[in-house]
């Protein structure tokens, strides 16, 4: 009886063209694919096989233009019972249309099974008119659309209330999976697809307090885990955001990894702990500052009036007058580096300091060594060696501020180093997540003094040192390192210390540029200057201080040029009217002069109406900063020069503009 039970269900299943299956899926392993003789009998299977070969020659022979509703279908076979129409390539038979349905067995815990029945109703369908049965398939389907679609509108309008931010990526694609409302306004973007967008330059764009987290969420790429930390997004910038957060690797239904980040904002609480603090030691800071300032500035002035009144006293004596020329020279380049330090820090604090992006050579960093690498290394008798190991030279950066940053490294690891000790500096290219960036690692090590392991906290703030000059004998205001972490987190790059007192300290920076496209660098390359001699040149000198103007002259008659002198704009102005066209050849451009400023006299120049208009004028003045640079140019200038002037580079930009 019980077998005859058993040919009859089989029989009833057959004849109704149903076939029984189940389909398991567990983490690590292919999914396997279970089917009773009637379901092997309707895919077309007439031989034994695997599984999980079931299940490739299901998957293989279903309709290419349903393969993306079967999915659909299928992922939500994992959470509600549903069923779908779709079309099924049979090996002899050919199309048919298939009805499947099931659920979830929730019975089953170690791993997610789903049971269901394939029928075969291909007949049923065909007997209906063509129009018919398409407009049945297309409303199913739609319905099907449409409940999927309010889920996903559920689920975001769940997220989006939520006042924690929530940002889910594939690994390693970095596919936006969602941002919610809270992401997007802690991040300063408007939607998802611009996040996909930019999803590079928002990720390293977040700060780390803890220098150890960046290392910690790079495991992430090969290890399964979680970590909380704190962050701050956007650093320095409008929509900065201090946020305490946790990412986790998490598998999606699709099979993929993804890393789920989740933020609470916490700017407010950190504002009013750092307001207290400010508070606290505004008194101390202002005293410390104000010590430092006034031993660190003295030093040097003490040097440059000394040895002033030594070169007077044996002026004479050319060997002792040179030693004593150079070292005031040496005092003075001190002191002009540490009043342009307490500007940067001015700049920096006051928010106006801005990256100037341009088309560089990284190769030109050699250069800036050459320059560093000499007379302070040589009296110390230091081992210095340079590694310098870099595929792609050509990016967009700001030159200036990186050659600052090495400036500054090398520098510290000069003072700090003691004689005949080494320093290595290795410059190199690190692969970048994106295609059409570099990844530019400078490391900076010595085997100095190092730095204790209570001070490594403080290291990058402004005004501090761990030992002042009076106690460690070693000049400085301790601002070299703020003005180096503040470039650093302007281009959003990362800094990290690794130092132990008495064995030295090692400096790390990464800065990620992006590569100058092939095609672009032709036209993109800098244009070297001419070697146009200044002799039998004719040059209008416009300046009202008569010590500058002295300077100005004697270096420029020393190098065989005629400089004719205007006390101000107004007169600058006149004297080229009065000459004839072609009589100067370019026009030295003083800025803050009285009667008419240097601006307003290159707008009237400009406004000539001969060749007099065209003539070549350079700013030269202590107005140093970038936005003056854009401010002299806007006006009409050719070029600039700052006080105080380097001979090399006036004569330079004379010649280039010549």
């Amino acid at each position: 009886m019980e077998q005859r039970e058993k040919i009859n269900t089989k029989e009833i299943l057959r004849a109704s063209q149903m076939g029984m299956w189940c389909v398991e899926m567990e983490e690590g392993k292919p999914p396997r694919f279970y089917a009773d003789e009637v379901m092997d009998e309707l895919l077309g299977i007439d031989r034994d096989i695997t599984p999980e070969e079931r299940f490739v020659f299901h998957r293989s022979r279903i309709h290419p233009e349903d393969m993306q509703l079967f999915q659909e279908y299928s992922d939500k076979l994992t959470e509600v019972r549903t069923e779908i129409v779709y079309r099924y390539i049979h090996p002899v038979s050919g199309e048919m249309f298939v009805r499947c349905g099931g659920a979830r067995d929730t019975s089953v815990t170690e791993y997610v099974a789903v049971t269901g029945i394939h029928q075969d109703i291909s007949e049923t369908v065909r007997i209906e008119k063509e129009k018919e049965a398409e407009r049945r398939l297309a409303e199913l389907n739609d319905s099907l659309r449409k409940e999927k679609l309010r889920q996903d509108i559920y689920y975001k309008e769940l997220l989006d209330i939520e006042n924690c931010g929530v940002l889910a990526y594939t690994m390693p694609g970095h596919k936006v999976i969602h941002m919610n409302a809270e992401a997007l306004r802690m991040y300063g973007i408007e939607s998802v697809e611009a996040a996909q967008r930019e999803l590079g330059p928002l990720l390293r764009q977040v700060y780390y307090p803890d220098s150890d987290v960046l290392n910690q969420l790079k495991k992430l790429r090969n290890e399964d885990d979680m970590v909380d930390y704190e962050c701050i997004i956007g650093k320095g910038k409008a929509n900065e955001c201090h946020a305490l957060a946790k990412s986790k690797v998490v598998h999606i239904p699709t099979g993929e990894r993804a890393v789920l980040t989740t933020f609470v904002d916490v700017s407010d609480m950190v504002m009013l702990k750092n307001a207290l603090r400010r508070a606290e030691e505004g008194s101390r800071a202002k005293s410390s500052f104000l010590f430092a300032m006034s031993h660190d500035l003295r030093t040097p002035m003490n040097a440059i009036i000394g040895y002033a009144e030594l070169m007077e006293a044996h002026w004479g004596e050319k060997e002792a007058a040179t030693n004593y020329l150079q070292k005031l020279k040496g005092a003075s380049q001190f002191l002009l580096a540490l009043i342009g330090n307490v500007l940067e820090i001015a700049r920096i604090e006051s928010g106006k300091e801005t990256l100037n992006e341009a088309p560089w050579n990284l190769m030109k960093l050699e250069e800036t060594l050459d320059i560093l690498l000499d007379r302070e290394i040589s009296r110390k008798q230091l081992t210095v060696n340079r590694n310098v190991n870099i595929r792609h030279a050509n990016v967009y950066c700001d030159a200036l501020k990186i050659r600052e940053i090495i400036m500054n490294l090398l520098s510290n690891a000069v003072k700090y180093t003691a004689e005949g000790g080494k320093i290595v500096l290795d410059i190199e290219e690190k692969p970048s997540v994106q295609d059409d960036f570099m990844t530019l690692q400078i490391r900076v090590s010595d085997n100095g003094i190092g730095i204790s392991k209570e001070y490594i906290p403080h290291i990058f703030d402004a005004f501090t040192r761990e030992r002042s000059s009076s106690e460690s004998g070693i000049i400085g205001t301790g601002l070299g390192l703020h003005i180096v972490k503040s470039f650093v987190d302007l281009m959003n790059g990362d800094i990290s210390v690794e130092s132990e007192s008495g064995k030295g300290t090692c400096f790390t920076v990464e800065i990620s540029c992006r590569k100058v496209p092939e095609e672009e660098l032709q036209q993109q390359m800098e244009e070297q200057p001419e070697n146009v001699s200044l002799a039998g040149r004719r040059l209008l000198l416009a300046e009202d201080n008569g010590l500058n103007a002295e300077i100005a002259m004697t270096i420029l008659q020393d190098a065989e040029a005629e400089v004719e002198l205007a006390a101000d704009g107004k007169i600058a102005v006149d004297m080229l009217k009065d000459a004839p066209v072609g009589y100067y050849d370019t026009v030295l451009m003083d800025i803050q002069m009285p009667n008419m400023n240097g601006y307003q006299a290159t707008g009237v120049i400009r406004k000539l109406p001969d060749e007099r208009a065209k003539i070549p004028i350079i700013a030269i003045t202590a107005n140093a900063f970038e936005e003056d640079r854009q401010a002299a140019l806007a006006a009409g200038m050719d070029d600039y020069v700052a006080k105080p002037v380097e001979i090399s580079e006036l004569f330079r930009t004379i010649m280039k503009n010549l």
